[in-house]
């Protein structure tokens, strides 16, 4: 098993490989699963063990892309259909809880702007607002993953095969806090410059007086 985390190589993949992920927890959990794509989302509808229909869909989307309407429309088809609905991303938790507040933000908890212009503001924190559907986060697939003791078998299967991208993506951020630091050495060092400069002019300055007082 290689050294790197779980957390990373999950954070790593994208919807179809997060998809077959957790249709492998489900196996493990003797669920089955089916898949399907639709307007090029993904989903997972699963059922549990013995029952003939499924009892709950979940929409992959790793980068948190959704907006407030697809999200609504998608809970109104989970209940129009009797099924709970699940809402799986791996991208940026913050950004998504948000865009599921403003979704199902009742009238009191929203603040209508005042033009065209303005956007609408939250009123309450995104977590207080309630949801008919579940997002399920990065740390949650972690959970579910090691709950069936696939924690092993993912790692390896998914990291070997994507290292070399890993490596770039590292150096890619190695590169970038490199630049940054060089950035700010460059500006520091030209503040430097400023003052000593401004000291130089000032200096000049107070010697030409002087000069010209003896005249």
């Amino acid at each position: 098993m290689s050294d790197v985390s779980l957390s990373s190589v999950l954070s790593f993949l994208d919807a179809d490989d997060v998809a077959t992920v957790v249709r492998r927890v489900h196996a493990e959990r003797g669920e089955r699963t089916k898949r399907t794509e639709r307007d090029g989302r993904t989903f997972l509808f699963v059922a549990p063990e013995g029952a003939t229909q499924p009892t709950g869909v979940t929409w992959v989307d790793v980068a948190a892309e959704f907006d407030e309407r697809t999200v609504e429309v998608f809970a109104e088809r989970c209940e129009s259909q009797g099924v709970h609905g699940t809402l799986l991303t791996t991208g940026d938790e913050a950004q998504a809880r948000e865009t599921l507040a403003f979704a199902f933000a009742t009238e009191d908890q929203l603040e209508e702007p005042g033009s065209e212009e303005e956007e609408p503001r939250l009123l309450v924190e995104p977590d207080e607002v309630a949801v008919p559907i579940t997002l399920e986060t990065l740390d949650d697939l972690v959970d579910d993953v090691e709950s069936v003791d696939l924690t092993d078998d993912i790692v390896d299967e998914y990291h070997e095969p994507h290292q070399p991208e890993f490596e770039e993506v590292l150096n890619e951020v190695d590169a970038a806090e490199a630049a940054e630091a060089e950035a700010s050495d460059q500006n520091a060092g030209s503040g430097v410059g400023i003052v000593v400069a401004l000291v130089a002019l000032v200096a000049l300055a107070l010697v030409g007086g002087l000069l010209l007082g003896v005249f």
